[in-house]
């Protein structure tokens, strides 16, 4: 059957000069008819990489406020601890920890509690980093909340024990 076919072709006479002007004015005729032609396929190929990554980028920066929110959570539980009457910062350090490990290890990635207390403030700052949506990001999170620590003041101007 191929070799019927391969010398039918090769009987062929080549077509003339007038018959493939022909058949190309008719194919321009075609062309300039639909000028669009194709031109969806083209437009896709081009816009559908960049909606699809604005889309990734609007999901990175919901997992990095939902990061940062379990940084602030942490971090207010601990100065919470570390704050109150004859707390410690080993107390909030463990109290920022704990917190980290229930709500936030998922999302939160390689965090860090720093807890440091004075006579009269709290300190804790959350760091750590937002789970990686778009390859390559890597978006920083940190919480800071600071707060008096509770202690006993006497009340010596309402005429208590002198």
């Amino acid at each position: 059957m191929t070799t019927i076919v391969r010398i039918r072709r090769a009987l062929r006479r080549p077509p003339s000069a007038a018959a493939t002007a022909g058949w190309q004015r008719a194919r321009w005729r075609r062309a300039a008819t639909r000028p669009d032609e194709g031109a969806v396929t083209a437009e896709l190929v081009i816009a559908m990489p960049l909606v699809l990554l604005m889309i990734m980028f609007v999901i990175q920066a919901g997992v990095w406020m939902h990061a940062t929110h379990v940084a602030q959570a942490a971090a207010t539980r601990a100065a919470s601890t570390a704050a109150a009457y004859q707390g410690s910062a080993a107390a909030g350090q463990s109290a920022g920890a704990q917190t980290l490990a229930a709500i936030g290890s998922g999302v939160l990635k390689s965090p860090a509690v720093s807890v440091t207390r004075t006579a009269t403030q709290v300190r804790v700052e959350v760091t750590g980093t937002a789970a990686t949506v778009v390859p390559g990001v890597r978006w920083r999170v940190r919480a800071v909340v600071v707060r008096p620590v509770e202690r006993f003041v006497p009340d010596l101007a309402a005429g208590g024990p002198s």
